[in-house]
């Protein structure tokens, strides 16, 4: 059973009640009324660590809590009902009849951007008869003060006697017209399209969980000066100890095999991202250190099956070559992570976090995101890589991404190129050089 959860305003809840009564199989569908968006991150806060996948009512609270909250965000899939072309011209075909006088070049639509293709009206419509928007980006709707912007857009036109409509998505706009005698026209999602957006983000959910059912192996090496049974003994006996005792602290149950100098250990991918701190610091490694007096060799091993989880995770031992217990991950597509020391954004000459800023701001995407990225192509000496690379070291699903490779594609930040590694199945994974 997944458990979705939907954020909406009060004035929202109007139309969004209706997702209750969809009828998904394995679906749990509760809707949460917030105040205002300072509200809605407590909320979201309170409530993303209990359910599967989030749904917000529009885009300003879905952006608002991906740019205020994007390390929360990006661990769990969210989504917004949105109103698609079908919607959008159900409710025009109703205007229309309504009011016969109604022109698209006479009216503002608050919810046309490039993102959502203009819903297809600038195929239809010539340029001097296409009605008014905010802006040509969704990202407009992300604004600290996304509802004053959207009253003083309409407000303005209608101050100039521009207009004659005002069509929005924003169920609360018509309050801020009170005074005014103007009543704005609402456009909702439908029931289908709702519907849509549900089963859309249950896929998600089941793309997360079926990464995290990915077998994880972990091989744990002992070094030995000499070879003397009963120090090879004693550190078998230590090390196992401190496995155990790693196992109460954290309250993981991580199965282990022990072997004449190494130990193995299996878990699953949640398990695995909880130890070493999404891919970023190996808990275990820091934990060892503590407790014991010899080095130890970690490797991780990601995999389809067992059998190759554990092969991944010996050859990723190989690469502990420092004088310190250190850990390293060797995911399925021989991708190489480490050593997790914590230290994620490297220290490096040429690192220009005011660079990364300027990125960030241009692309609304997240500083932190962009920070791995930049670490990453530093740290496996590659510039360009695939939207599965950057999803098994982001520990965010294909889907996001490939988002954020479009997005640093849209504003130059990368550029494909021809790839040719070729899959066994399928199409060749997209390879995309970055310039950051």
């Amino acid at each position: 059973m997944y458990k979705i959860c939907v954020f909406s305003t009060i004035y929202s809840y109007r139309w969004v009640k209706k997702c209750e009564n969809i009828k998904i199989d394995n679906i749990n569908l509760q809707i949460y009324i917030y105040d205002d968006l300072s509200h809605l991150e407590k909320l979201f806060l309170e409530k993303v660590k209990t359910y599967d996948g989030v749904i917000f009512s529009g885009q300003i609270p879905y952006l608002h809590i991906q740019k205020q909250l994007n390390e929360y965000f990006s661990t769990i899939p969210c989504a917004f009902f949105d109103i698609t072309e079908r919607d959008f011209y159900y409710k025009i075909a109703e205007i229309q009849y309504k009011y016969p006088d109604f022109s698209f070049k006479h009216c503002i639509i608050d919810f046309l951007y490039k993102e959502n293709n203009y819903l297809s009206l600038k195929d239809i419509l010539l340029p001097e008869d296409f009605p008014y928007i905010l802006g040509d980006s969704i990202d407009v709707f992300g604004l600290p003060n996304a509802y004053e912007v959207v009253y003083e857009a309409h407000a303005k036109l209608w101050e100039e006697q521009r207009i004659r409509f005002s069509l929005t998505r924003l169920t609360n706009l018509y309050t801020y017209f009170e005074d005014d005698n103007i009543q704005p026209i609402l456009v909702t999602p439908t029931f289908d399209s709702m519907q849509i957006t549900i089963l859309e983000i249950m896929k998600e959910i089941e793309v997360v969980n079926l990464m995290n059912s990915q077998v994880v192996a972990g091989y744990l090496e002992f070094s030995m000066s000499q070879n003397d049974p009963a120090e090879i003994e004693y550190r078998q006996i230590a090390l196992y100890k401190s496995i155990l005792d790693f196992n109460r602290k954290l309250g993981t149950s991580l199965i282990t095999y022990r072997s004449a100098i190494h130990y193995e250990l299996i878990t699953n991918y949640s398990d695995f991202l909880l130890i070493t701190n999404n891919q970023q610091k190996c808990s275990l490694a820091e934990f060892l250190r503590e407790q014991l007096s010899f080095k130890v060799k970690i490797g991780w091993g990601i995999g389809k099956t067992l059998q190759e989880a554990r092969i991944q995770a010996e050859k990723a031992a190989t690469y502990c070559t420092g004088s310190l217990t250190e850990s390293y991950i060797l995911t399925k597509e021989n991708h190489l992570i480490g050593p997790l020391d914590g230290d994620t954004s490297i220290a490096m000459k040429d690192f220009d976090n005011d660079k990364l800023e300027e990125i960030a701001k241009n692309t609304n995407l997240s500083l932190l995101h962009l920070q791995k990225i930049y670490g990453l192509v530093y740290k496996l000496k590659k510039e360009s890589l695939t939207a599965e690379e950057l999803s098994v070291h982001l520990s965010i699903s294909v889907r996001t991404a490939s988002r954020i490779l479009k997005r640093l594609e849209e504003f130059n930040y990368a550029s494909p190129v021809s790839n040719n590694v070729t899959r066994a199945k399928g199409r060749p994974s997209k390879l995309y050089k970055l310039d950051l």
